[in-house]
């Protein structure tokens, strides 16, 4: 082995063209600023990846790929000539190596065996949720010193003290397009390791990595199987990787609560924790798993109990984080991770909130990540802080009230966040009083839900600290109209609008400030989801504080009489007396509401739109506006009996606006009958005309034979007049003519 150089840096290269260059240029500081090499292991490449490689180095490799990791490795390791060995592959890449020159240029090597650095694993191609693992990646090449197992392969021993490294490598590795094509790779790597068990069923290691395996599928019961298996064959006696034995405890019990089979999490949990030798990640494991399954059953002292013990051994860990190295399996790497630290001290948190611990859930509070890319937050202890806000005592409450703020400062979870507080408001006794959410006022948040309640807090608490002026009230409640889809009707709820009454805000000017479009979205929406008792609270109102002919107020005028027309159009059954008394008296009532339906469209249109623009080209103005002039033409078709012109008018109007077709087959069934009463009608005069001109045609016959021509001819006119198609009568009349 040569004494030049320090470092030998092998990767094993597949066809990845997309990280293979970025996995290069990492590596390119150590090669840079330290005596070191290159060793690439060819495992098929390919001939684009092929011509990237060769830029960085001719010490290229080829080696046939014969699904044995280890071979491959023991490849590039042979062909070594550093006193240090650094591998990785092709689809990770370092962030920053100074650490890493850093270690060897000063010496501190000298001290070590083997180092180890962080593989930060991506669960989605964004980069902002992801796990850390910690590898064993470098280590000092003495006599010996090489690779084993054909899959997830590792040294055979470890030549002195290890080093931990915080420099990290990316790798999207575990990123698939689907679940089909992760489920296939995991089963890829199964169908290795189920080789490497029937070999060695006594290796723990290939044991508990088939565990993860099957968890990475989710097949919780073959995982099981392969933890109670490793733990059988421990007990039998000699076993190969003993320090993975600890971590089939964990798995054993962590696949419990995947199933929620928590009574054997309880019973099991707690005995293993009593009776077996474990080390202390796989302690923190258990107590996490006992976390979840007490909380389950409302026991909060006994959740608190392992949340604690959970608790001290993070804190041991973040004391000396290099002493927990030697417990590091595929397991337990990933037990105080952001994620799996959520759920624990999450759960944790809500039994403290339940308990009245208040220091306590705080100080766990502060343990989760808040600002990081991806928050992991249990949404159940987000419901609990919450809900205690309300009856929090007078020194607990600024530490909840702290919590919510930090908790909403995350825009991903202010919506679930403010439903939260409406539903915790709507468990409160008397919920709908005004003012019911002014408890939660002094949270701070731009969530218009927030802004309501504060608003609540300063016109309804006389005690608040929180008194604001009439113009910061006004730019609230602007807020809270702004989201007036959402916030109409929790504003008539939480009194919203007599807050900002007594507050002295001018009703009239907070309406006119909020901008057209979004009035007339936020009306629509409000009428499409409200109650008629709802729509007339806010009418009176509305209709007390804005003019009628008011843009703003001839928009919910609009909505207000087609709310109210289907309203009618909905009532009764539209049978068999269409042309009945109570029929006729409906269709008047809804004639009323879509006259001043169009009365307020059309005026809106007017003072929108230039006049040429509303006669030449009506087609470009918004389907409501056309649709209003449709039904105008209607209801004067209507009004004239022009009843066939007003059901094909009818039709264009349901096209244009099919909120109102319950309105519009209204009208169809009474036309109908209108259209059959004229028919009747019309058949009713036919006939008795045809009675009359049998008796004038009797008349005239006198007269002809009294040979009064001139007499006969005058009524044989004024009787075609009447029946021009009669050919008896235009014969008399040619013969008459005739003389």
């Amino acid at each position: 082995m040569s004494g030049n150089i320090l470092l030998t840096i092998s990767i094993l290269i597949s066809n990845r063209p997309d990280t293979v260059r970025k996995c290069l240029d990492s590596v390119k500081p150590l090669l840079e600023n330290l005596p070191s090499e290159l060793i690439l292991v060819d495992t098929g490449c390919g001939e684009q990846v092929r011509g990237i490689i060769e830029e960085y180095t001719d010490h290229i490799i080829d080696f046939e790929w014969c699904k044995d990791f280890s071979k491959a490795r023991n490849t590039g390791m042979r062909a070594a000539k550093g006193k240090w060995f650094l591998f990785l592959d092709d689809d990770e890449w370092f962030e920053d190596v100074s650490e890493i020159v850093e270690f060897f240029r000063s010496g501190e090597y000298k001290k070590y065996g083997m180092c180890a650095y962080v593989q930060r694993n991506y669960l989605d191609m964004s980069g902002n949720v992801y796990t850390d693992l910690l590898v064993g990646r470098v280590i000092r090449l003495d006599p010996g010193i090489k690779f084993i197992y054909s899959i997830h392969e590792v040294f055979n021993r470890v030549p002195g003290d290890v080093k931990k490294f915080s420099a990290y490598v990316h790798h999207y590795g575990y990123v698939y397009k689907n679940k089909e094509e992760a489920r296939a790779h995991s089963m890829r790597n199964i169908s290795l390791l189920l080789k490497e068990h029937e070999a060695n069923p006594g290796n723990m290691k290939h044991t508990l990595q088939l565990a993860q395996e099957y968890n990475a599928v989710e097949d919780w019961e073959k995982s099981l199987e392969m933890s109670l298996d490793g733990i059988a064959w421990s007990r039998k006696g000699k076993i190969e990787e003993s320090f993975c034995r600890a971590s089939m405890f964990a798995n054993e019990i962590d696949c419990y609560v995947h199933m929620k089979r928590y009574e054997e999490v309880i019973q099991k949990g707690e005995q293993y924790l009593r009776e077996e030798e474990l080390d202390p990640l796989v302690r923190s494991i258990i107590a996490g798993d006992l976390v979840t399954a007490f909380i389950d059953r409302g026991d909060n002292e006994k959740c608190l109990e392992y949340a604690h013990m959970y608790w001290d051994i993070y804190q041991a860990y973040l004391a000396d984080e290099e002493a927990f190295m030697e417990y590091t399996t595929s397991i337990t790497g990933g037990c105080f991770e952001p994620r799996d630290r959520s759920l624990v001290l999450g759960n944790g948190i809500r039994a403290a909130v339940h308990m009245g611990q208040t220091d306590l859930a705080w100080q766990w509070f502060q343990a989760l990540e808040w600002e990081g890319n991806a928050v992991y937050v249990s949404n159940e202890m987000i419901r609990a802080i919450v809900s205690r806000i309300p009856d929090a005592e007078e020194q607990e409450r600024p530490c909840y009230v702290r919590m919510c703020n930090i908790i909403l400062r995350r825009k991903e979870l202010e919506g679930y966040t403010t439903g939260m507080i409406l539903e915790a408001c709507e468990w409160q006794e008397d919920s709908e009083k005004p003012g019911a959410i002014a408890c939660y006022g002094d949270i701070q948040s731009d969530h218009w839900f927030v802004k309501m309640a504060k608003l609540a807090s300063n016109g309804f608490l006389a005690e608040t600290n929180q008194a604001c002026d009439e113009a910061e009230a006004a730019q609230l409640a602007a807020d809270v109209w702004e989201k007036m889809g959402e916030s109409m009707l929790l504003m008539k709820r939480y009194g919203t609008w007599e807050a900002v009454q007594k507050l002295g805000v001018d009703a009239a000017d907070m309406l006119r400030r909020i901008p057209f479009y979004i009035w007339r979205s936020g009306i629509e929406n409000f009428y499409m989801n409200s109650r008629w008792e709802e729509v007339d609270w806010w009418n009176c109102r509305l209709m007390e504080s804005l003019a009628a002919d008011d843009l703003h107020m001839l928009v919910w005028r609009a909505y207000n009489s087609i709310y109210s027309a289907k309203r009618k159009a909905g009532t009764g059954e539209a049978g068999e007396s269409a042309g009945g008394d109570a029929e006729n008296r409906l269709i008047r009532e809804i004639a009323d509401d879509l006259e001043q339906y169009v009365e307020c469209q059309t005026a809106q249109c007017e003072r929108i739109y230039l006049p040429d623009v509303i006669l030449q080209t009506p087609d470009v103005l918004p389907a409501d506006y056309q649709a209003a002039y449709r039904i105008g033409s209607m209801l004067e078709d209507v009004g004239t009996g022009n009843y066939a012109r007003a059901v094909q008018t009818v039709k264009e109007i349901r096209k244009l606006l099919p909120g109102v077709d319950n309105v519009m087959k209204r009208y169809l069934h009474w036309m109908s009958g209108q259209m059959e009463r004229q028919k009747q009608e019309a058949k009713q005069a036919s006939g008795e005309l045809q009675v009359l001109a049998r008796q004038i045609k009797g008349k005239l016959r006198i007269l002809i034979d009294a040979g009064q021509s001139e007499a006969a001819l005058a009524v044989a006119d004024q009787l075609q007049a009447l029946l021009p198609d009669d050919e008896e009568i235009r014969q008399i009349r040619e013969k008459l003519k005739r003389g």
